[in-house]
């Protein structure tokens, strides 16, 4: 059906008549809508936090810096680069009569918790319970490596292990939804979550691909309303479903990044990215959740690693990393 501009009134509107670039004045944004997606001029949007554009690439690649913060978009593209780590927004960024415009979901849901957390802080509880989800178990032993005898159950249930350790000596109430090798549904490791009366969700997971050459961590969040997850190529009727994880879309994203930029800085593994999915674990979530491919089992030499108990207690410790920044952050946005 090709491209299709509708406006939206939130007050009066003055008709524009044929004019195909009509965009809404709303009291936050202006609003263009294209295939049923909002997008908001990318430029005004984070001018508002101090960033400044420069063109790396004419009409091609864009660069906004401050003195803390560098994103790095390209037209056409859902992948950017936030201070140097792979973040993947919902929507692609596009040009439109000069204007470089990005998702409004991308940038309330992502960038705006990103870039100022402290506007979030009312809506986060300090974090007291921790718990940790190993993948799979039992009869699922989730992704292996025939030739390491190495099963994603029984690596995912030692790094949780390892981690609860890590959390419990800081102070932290740490349960696991499983200790042992047992199969469990993922509503039931949800329903675990709920009934433990979890701040954070920690899921525990190694990864596979058909290419025997695919390495590095991928950490997952969940994927807000009305957007399209990572993985998707377009809409589905499934977006539109609001999940009780979206309650706490900004603080998944701010937790997603924490942990993914803990995990590179500790583990220098290749980054496969920042990413959102509509996992059961983080669709029933009810807290901050977040879902990590700490490696991929189908690469020889990254399972040679995560074979090792040392590579293991360093992806532990990663974790760790991760949930310690993010906690802190909560603490200092909440003492002010």
């Amino acid at each position: 059906m090709g491209l299709v501009y509708v406006v939206l009134a939130l007050s009066l509107a003055r008709s524009q008549g044929p004019n195909p670039t009509n965009w809404l004045a709303t009291t936050d944004h202006e609003v263009l809508v294209s295939n049923e997606i909002e997008y908001i001029d990318l430029t005004k949007f984070l001018d508002r936090y101090g960033l400044a554009s420069t063109w790396i690439e004419p009409d091609k690649r864009l660069r906004f810096s401050s003195a803390w913060t560098a994103i790095e978009f390209e037209v056409d593209s859902r992948e950017i680069v936030y201070n140097g780590l792979r973040v993947f927004l919902g929507e692609g960024v596009m040009m439109r009569e000069g204007r470089v415009l990005i998702g409004r979901i991308d940038a309330e849901k992502l960038l705006a918790p990103l870039l100022k957390p402290a506007t979030f802080v009312s809506t986060i509880r300090p974090i007291k319970t921790i718990v940790i989800d190993p993948g799979h178990g039992g009869k699922d032993g989730g992704t292996t490596n025939t030739k390491l005898k190495i099963l994603e159950k029984t690596v995912s249930l030692d790094v949780s292990k390892r981690l609860g350790e890590i959390l419990r000596t800081q102070g932290f109430e740490v349960i696991l939804t499983r200790t042992e090798d047992v199969y469990l549904t993922l509503a039931e490791r949800a329903e675990f979550g709920r009934a433990a009366k979890a701040d954070l969700f920690i899921s525990v997971h190694f990864n596979a691909a058909g290419k025997s050459s695919v390495v590095g961590v991928e950490t997952y969040a969940m994927t807000p309303q009305f957007q399209r997850s990572t993985s998707s190529a377009k809409s589905d009727a499934s977006d539109r479903v609001f999940e009780p994880g979206n309650a706490y879309d900004a603080w998944n994203s701010i937790l997603g990044f924490s942990m993914h930029r803990a995990l590179l800085q500790k583990l220098k593994p290749s980054d496969r990215g920042f990413k959102q999915a509509r996992f059961a674990v983080l669709r029933l979530a009810e807290c901050p959740s977040v879902l990590v491919e700490a490696g991929y089992l189908s690469n020889a030499e990254e399972a040679r690693k995560i074979a090792t108990e040392s590579y293991r207690a360093q992806i532990a410790e990663g974790l760790a990393n991760g949930i310690t920044a993010y906690v802190n952050q909560i603490a200092a946005l909440q003492s002010r």
